[in-house]
């Protein structure tokens, strides 16, 4: 029997090459009677994006073994052929878990819009692995309809794994229509989402933010003070309120990191006279973390006169404070002789 199954994979592997020379696929494999072949044999087609590898393999998608169907509609979203788009859309409502997984995934890969109500459905399964791989496929669609699903379906979803990813595509998308539910966001219960809907209104850089913003540097989370410190810098590095607020956030805070954050976006926002808590964490700061953060901040806003203090933390004993205090100095010098 494993004689025979090297053959029949020996000899996929030779139809697979002379028809990628002719361009076209292998069908032999597919309707091999070994299932181990016949997924090989997709599987082949899929990774050589094989032109006609969406004619070869949808005949074939209702096959009688479940981990062959599976690779059948896994090479057809590696072939990213739109053309697969409406053969693998009833796959996504299966009645087995792997075989919806699977069509998610290959409808996110191809990213088609035409994939979205489908994937709309997927984030109500009571599987959470299967509304997550559906949330990240509708991340990879672009357009406003797979915005919209996202934002009334997938940040509303119990799991804070799936919100904080939807945040994140809303950031790297710059939704600017998200920013209410962002907004919102901040009041969440969970720390991560907090957090990360701070990261989100940053990039996506509404300036109409900053009032709640200012009121995330009070989060009991340390993430989101820090978070929040950065979003307003970057936000409104002109607006004495945010100056403010954040200055006298600083007055207060008692963890390192934020005490670290706080002061570098002061310092970004135009006010450099608290670098001086930059200065003494760096080399004060614990855990070691705290003192790679004060010599990122000062590679930024630091001159000359901190290089010797940067000096110093080269010979700090964890290697991570090392290598930002040298990135650091690099920054400093280079933007003195340029």
């Amino acid at each position: 029997m494993l004689a025979s199954r090297k053959s029949r994979y020996a000899l996929v592997v030779t139809m697979l090459a002379a028809a990628a020379c002719s361009g076209r696929g292998a069908p032999g494999g597919l309707t091999d009677p070994d299932p181990a072949v016949r997924s090989q044999a997709a599987i082949h087609l899929g990774e050589r994006k094989a032109p006609d590898g969406v004619d070869q393999i949808v005949p074939h998608l209702n096959d009688p073994e479940l981990t062959v169907r599976i690779d059948f509609i896994s090479a057809l979203g590696a072939l990213g052929d739109p053309r697969a788009v409406p053969a693998i859309i009833p796959y996504a409502s299966d009645s087995l878990s792997g075989v919806r997984i699977a069509a998610c995934r290959a409808l996110g890969l191809i990213g088609d819009p035409r994939a979205v109500p489908a994937l709309e459905s997927a984030l109500q399964d009571p599987d959470e692995t299967i509304r997550t791989v559906a949330a990240k496929a509708l991340g990879n669609i672009p357009g406003p309809e797979s915005m919209q699903v996202l934002l009334r379906t997938a940040l509303a979803d119990e799991s804070e794994a799936i919100r904080s990813h939807v945040m994140k595509v809303i950031a790297e998308r710059h939704e600017k229509d998200a920013v209410p539910k962002l907004e919102s966001a901040l009041s969440a219960e969970s720390d991560l989402v907090r957090a990360n809907a701070a990261l989100a209104l940053a990039n996506v850089g509404d300036r109409s933010s900053v009032p709640a913003l200012i009121r995330a540097l009070d989060d009991p989370y340390y993430k989101v003070r820090c978070l929040a410190a950065h979003a307003l810098a970057k936000l409104a590095p002109g607006d004495a309120e945010a100056k403010q607020a954040i200055v006298k956030r600083l007055g207060v805070e008692t963890t390192g990191m934020v005490r670290v954050d706080l002061a570098w976006a002061a310092g970004k926002a135009g006010d450099v006279s608290h670098l001086g808590v930059v200065r003494t964490l760096l080399i004060e700061g614990q855990p070691e973390d705290v003192r790679a953060e004060a010599a990122l901040a000062l590679g930024q806003l630091g001159g000359p006169s901190d290089v010797p203090i940067l000096e110093r933390a080269l010979a700090d004993k964890k290697g991570l404070v090392r290598s930002r205090a040298a990135e650091a100095i690099d920054r400093i010098k280079g933007a003195k002789t340029s």
